[in-house]
């Protein structure tokens, strides 16, 4: 099923080249958008544009969303080229471990790219479409960005900002006609995933083991899915909508769920 809602609109992605941002890239073609995939790397750039096989609709710009002023500088160049209508905030990273024994450089890294790598892309974009008459800026959080789990203090912390930032932004920009959507996806099948199950502490294995991992196709689809309905909140998959209620209408029992998963875990 195509989603007219993106037919003829040119969409930016972050963390574009690989796991949930590709994907997401591969649905925006089949539903005739025009896109533009960021990530750090061009190698990575050029794989995934090839792979997604339709070079004429797809651009690419590698820059590190971290980086304020190559933001500012190349996003701003690529947009008097290819003026944006809406803007995925897909990029991220993450790094589980202990409070006790997390290096502080992770802490800083996660908010760098997670949280501020997500301002430094709206503020870049968010001036064109305000001067377009409107569009659509989705945020990728978390469900880490709803429940701090044993594991995630740093991880956490970077997906709740992104939760907080989304909600207000929301509020400045209806007035212009520019949505605000924030996406809280499950652990997913992805490059990164892998990554970071290396590292994972036990307790924080067993948590996530009470919500089933989806793909990245399917994260995909609920976000786009959610955008064309004008959802502001988008939670992909019944478990993960579950917990995110539980957590908020329950959050007792949601604690007493994690504590019981984090007992019973084998260090």
């Amino acid at each position: 099923m195509t989603l007219p809602y993106f037919n003829g609109k040119h969409v930016l992605v972050t963390g574009g080249s690989s796991g949930i941002g590709l994907s997401v890239a591969s649905q925006l073609l089949g539903h005739g958008a025009s896109i533009t995939i960021l990530a750090r790397r061009q190698s990575l750039l050029d794989e995934a544009k090839a792979a997604l096989g339709a070079p004429q609709r797809t651009h690419t710009l590698a820059v590190d969303v971290a980086d304020e002023p190559a933001v500012t500088q190349k996003v701003g160049a690529h947009l008097t080229q290819y003026p944006a209508d809406m803007l995925i905030n897909n990029a991220g990273v993450v790094m589980p471990g202990r409070f006790v024994e997390l290096e502080y450089r992770h802490f800083r890294e996660m908010m760098d790219v997670n949280y501020f790598g997500t301002v430094h892309m709206c503020r870049a974009v968010i001036p064109q479409l305000i001067g377009r008459g409107g569009g659509h800026v989705l945020n990728v959080s978390s469900m880490a960005g709803a429940i701090g789990i044993y594991g995630y203090t740093a991880y956490a912390a970077s997906k709740f900002a992104i939760c907080g930032f989304s909600e207000a932004l929301r509020g400045e920009m209806w007035p212009h006609k520019i949505r605000v959507s924030v996406c809280l996806p499950p652990d997913t099948d992805t490059p990164q995933l892998v990554f970071e199950n290396q590292f994972k502490p036990a307790e924080t294995k067993a948590i996530a083991g009470n919500v089933k991992t989806m793909t990245a196709d399917d994260v995909a689809t609920s976000i786009l899915t959610g955008m064309a309905k004008g959802k502001y909140e988008i939670v992909p998959g019944m478990d993960g909508q579950l917990t995110v209620t539980a957590s908020r209408f329950l959050p007792g029992v949601t604690r007493w769920v994690c504590d019981r998963s984090q007992k019973k875990a084998k260090p």
